[in-house]
């Protein structure tokens, strides 16, 4: 090709395959993520393609293969870091294999249907959905269009629906159990919403493990918001019988309750008060809150994520599939420490019953 005539039209895989002295299926092979070809010839492909200034037609490549390559990620409350840090590792991820994310922000605690419909025309290959939830009408016309769905850190049973959650319910129980060992007496709950599916799971073990023991459990709710969370603090604190122990349904709302309890209420942490978060996000280690947390890492729902969406494309029809992530009780200083059960592994101090 000349260079008027690359003047006149992009340069094409026939171009970039005679001037690297290949096949134009060798040319495709060596711009498709997984695909076989030698090391030696993709090297000369590129350099061919580098020196053309050829860059591959995707649109075209997604009409021939009826895939696009594109996932998109339906998402709330992104101010919260457990959030981000999953748009972070599904980017990374996809990126990893040639695939790319689609971002959809839906509102809160609002019907997320609107947004989400919008997703089916774009032509993506699924839809993960994390602290959002589907309808049963919009699950149903996801099925029809062939697009699986995987909800991170949610619990469904619609059909169709795959789910990734973390530990909740082992949660529950061992954060009950460790506050209770710790020589704590008067206990709280700070939940998200009343209608969270994972944050009622987390509710029930903590409250069902403490009130099996005799003990009374108050429950309060932030909104999975810092402001909420924090509202609902000041509210635990100035009640009759103030908290001794505060077991947050995530660590973003913990950050929140630490704040009042120190500044407003001047309580020393876990001197006079125990606070417990949920996700262990990479600023609960951070020292100005050095926060005890149940782990629920999003490395790992994602990847568990990725592995469902591989299998549900790979196998149209599959049913839906529910995975759980193992967690820990990390142990940081924010709590009081029992006398026993405390254990380092991978650097970190965790608690085992």
């Amino acid at each position: 090709m000349t260079k008027k005539e690359s003047a006149r039209r992009a340069p094409t895989e026939s171009d970039v395959a005679k001037l690297a002295g290949v096949s134009q299926s060798a040319v495709s092979r060596a711009f498709t993520p997984g695909a076989s070809v030698a090391e030696a010839t993709r090297k000369k492909i590129l350099l061919a393609a580098q020196s053309l200034g050829y860059q591959p037609n995707l649109m075209a490549r997604s009409l021939a293969t009826r895939r696009s390559n594109i996932v998109a990620l339906a998402i709330s409350y992104l101010e919260n870091p457990f959030y981000a840090q999953v748009v972070k590792e599904l980017s990374d991820r996809l990126r990893d294999t040639g695939r790319h994310i689609l971002l959809f922000t839906t509102p809160p605690n609002q019907d997320a249907d609107p947004a989400l419909e919008r997703v089916l025309s774009y032509q993506v290959d699924a839809l993960v959905m994390t602290a959002t939830t589907a309808s049963l009408e919009l699950a149903l016309q996801c099925q029809k269009a062939g697009v699986p769905i995987v909800q991170i850190n949610r619990e469904s049973k619609l059909p169709g629906i795959s789910t990734v959650r973390g530990e909740n319910q082992r949660a529950g129980e061992m954060v009950a159990a460790f506050l209770e060992a710790g020589g704590h007496k008067q206990f709280a709950f700070l939940g998200g919403t009343e209608t969270s599916s994972t944050g009622r799971t987390r509710r029930d073990a903590f409250t069902n493990y403490l009130k099996a023991r005799g003990h009374e459990v108050e429950v309060a709710f932030g909104n999975y918001t810092f402001e909420g969370a924090a509202a609902a603090a000041r509210k635990l604190l100035e009640g009759p019988t103030p908290p001794d122990a505060i077991f947050c349904a995530s660590d973003y709302m913990a950050f929140a309750v630490s704040d009042v309890a120190r500044r407003e209420y001047k309580l020393r942490v876990p001197q006079d008060l125990s606070i417990v978060g949920f996700d262990d996000v990479p600023e609960a280690a951070h020292s100005g809150y050095d926060l005890t947390t149940f782990s629920q890492p999003a490395a790992a729902l994602v990847e568990e994520a990725i592995k469902i969406v591989d299998t549900m494309i790979a196998e149209p029809g599959r049913r839906a599939q529910r995975r759980e992530v193992r967690g820990q009780l990390i142990v940081r200083g924010s709590a009081r420490l029992p006398s026993t059960g405390i254990i380092e592994a991978d650097g970190k101090k965790i608690w085992q019953q």
